[in-house]
């Protein structure tokens, strides 16, 4: 206040001057007249001159003390402006609350195409760890039934391996060498039963050839004859198989000692080929479990179910899934940070958050800094606030998320200390 009442001091008293310096003629016409009247009043004139010289004296006192006053203290304003600049400022943004590693849509396994839910494991809030069965899928029982069938085969085809590595039994060879024997004995048989026919067959040839003369010496009648003739022939028939019946008995012995020696023998190639029908059996097995294991959704992280986005009954949907997953037990804050303040944040940096959905403040620091310009998704209710301004989304870890886990997409207001 001194100082602006000096201003204006000053002001009238350059005014003054300025006046008496725009009127010098004037001045010097009532000069004459002047000097008469102050002659004329002595009385007068003994008290103008000390007034002249105080209002002087006070003018040249006012300048010596403004211009004094400007020439000590010239950046007075400018010092206020820098102790203000030199104080730090936050940097205020708006953001988003979001589960750490984001919203995880878990959708059903591709290579069954479209299926349609049976049953569902959990509901929403639940809390699952990474591997368990959230949902089942109608592929399930159809899944179940080939795997149990693979492995009946499989353990058949082990069995089957075993009982060849470990060869016939002893008393399969037995047997069989019990069929050798009696292949030959059964030939020994036959042998003797044709040396019986061939002598009966030459016994009846000599009767026939004697009844022969006879009839042609009219002895005998020619029906005789013939019988004769007949048993010959009967006899020679009978040989004639007997002996093929040798032939086949002696087939039998070699057939039952190559399968005595097949039995005594584990040949490698038999080995072999239980092997392969086992190692078959086996892939099947697998085959089946991995068909049973994409019949059921499992989750695919630690977290807590979100949303619900197919319920039992539904086919899954191929762009929302089964439902929504996060890990909740750790929450972040992605927040829209301006492009022309990005380069005053750094990892590390203190953040506090809030919002009219909790109470108090939340704080943390900065964790990990956007690398991409987009623009900004987390729309204020500011009707006056940029819609299309630039950001870099920058990503906070709170230090205590127990307070906002169940806020996942809450808008915060942001403030980092930069």
């Amino acid at each position: 206040m001194q100082v602006d009442e000096q201003a204006d001091k000053q002001v009238e008293t350059s005014t003054e001057i300025s006046n008496m310096r725009d009127t010098p003629s004037t001045s010097a016409r009532n000069q004459p007249s002047n000097m008469k009247n102050a002659l004329g009043s002595k009385s007068s004139n003994k008290f103008l001159i000390p007034a002249i010289a105080l209002a002087l004296a006070a003018l040249g006192v006012s300048i010596w003390f403004v211009i004094g006053r400007f020439s000590s203290n010239p950046t007075a304003t400018p010092a206020t402006n820098t102790s203000t600049k030199d104080q730090p400022k936050a940097i205020s943004a708006l953001g988003r609350l979001e589960p750490q590693g984001e919203v995880i849509k878990v959708a059903s396994p591709s290579a069954l195409g479209t299926s349609r839910i049976v049953k569902l494991m959990v509901k929403e809030g639940d809390v699952v760890k990474q591997g368990q069965v959230i949902a089942i899928l109608d592929s399930y029982d159809r899944s179940v039934a080939t795997l149990l069938q693979a492995q009946s085969q499989a353990q058949e085809s082990d069995r089957n391996l075993a009982r060849v590595r470990a060869g016939a039994k002893s008393g399969d060879i037995a047997a069989q060498a019990g069929n050798v024997e009696a292949a030959k004995a059964n030939t020994n048989a036959l042998v003797v039963n044709a040396k019986r026919i061939q002598a009966e067959l030459e016994i009846a040839n000599g009767e026939y050839k004697r009844f022969q003369k006879l009839q042609q010496e009219g002895a005998i009648s020619d029906s005789l004859l013939d019988a004769y003739k007949l048993k010959v022939i009967t006899l020679e028939g009978q040989l004639l198989q007997s002996q093929q019946q040798i032939q086949q008995a002696a087939f039998q012995i070699k057939q039952s000692e190559g399968l005595l020696i097949s039995v005594r023998e584990v040949r490698p190639t038999d080995i072999q080929f239980a092997e392969a029908q086992l190692q078959t059996a086996m892939v099947n097995v697998k085959k089946a479990e991995v068909d049973l294991d994409l019949a059921q959704v499992r989750a695919p992280i630690d977290g807590q179910v979100l949303k619900i986005n197919s319920k039992t009954g539904e086919v899954v949907s191929q762009t929302n899934g089964v439902m929504d997953l996060g890990n909740t037990s750790q929450m972040y804050v992605v927040a829209e940070i301006y492009e022309t303040d990005i380069g005053k944040i750094k990892v590390g940096q203190t953040a506090t958050i809030e919002s009219e959905a909790f109470e108090g403040l939340i704080t943390g620091k900065v964790d990990r800094i956007g690398l991409r310009i987009a623009k900004n998704d987390v729309l204020g209710t500011d009707p006056a606030a940029k819609t299309d301004v630039r950001i870099i989304e920058v990503k906070i870890k709170l230090d205590d998320s127990k307070k906002v886990a169940g806020l996942t997409n809450l808008q915060v207001r942001v403030k980092i200390e930069s």
